[in-house]
């Protein structure tokens, strides 16, 4: 039986952040030290609230009221969308290269620094190729390794001929 699986679409990787917290009320279980957040892209998955004694959980469905607090700590510490970080990047570009930000160029000056933005995050996010292009079997059935010589010193008929040595 053979299983054969495809990516329907990339997935973001989870995020998570453990902030300290001052100035929180207390809990039930404890004066709040700080907040544990995990984001996968934008979307925020688990919240919890880290007491002197333990953590406490939260529901990110909202069906249980959040303290005001914590809704705050959570929209300050998002992690932004591609869009928003893609125009972040733009701006960089804008303000490095022209001077000034982003907003105050023209419109068709302005699509140059996003393309360019979204071309370095496009870059960023792509998967990076390996150290050594050889892969172990690749070439030899004496299982020729990465950047060290044959795993099977007794085959007899090859030295790893990788090119990336």
């Amino acid at each position: 039986m053979s299983v054969t699986t495809t990516p329907v679409r990339p997935a973001a990787p989870l995020v998570e952040l453990e902030l300290t917290v001052t100035g929180a009320p207390d809990e039930e279980e404890g004066p709040v030290t700080g907040a544990r957040l995990v984001y996968r892209g934008p979307e925020l998955q688990e919240v919890s609230v880290i007491t002197v004694e333990e953590e406490v959980p939260y529901r990110v469905d909202f069906r249980l009221p959040w303290p005001d607090w914590l809704h705050r700590v959570v929209e300050e510490n998002r992690p932004p969308t591609e869009e928003e970080e893609r125009r972040r990047v733009a701006d960089i570009l804008a303000r490095s290269y022209d001077g000034r930000p982003l907003d105050e160029l023209r419109e068709e000056h302005a699509a140059h620094h996003l393309e360019a933005a979204a071309a370095l995050l496009a870059a960023r996010d792509a998967t990076p190729a390996p150290a050594c292009p050889c892969l172990p079997f690749q070439r030899y059935g004496c299982g020729h390794c990465r950047h060290t010589d044959c795993q099977n010193p007794d085959c007899g008929h090859c030295p790893c001929k990788c090119r990336c040595r």
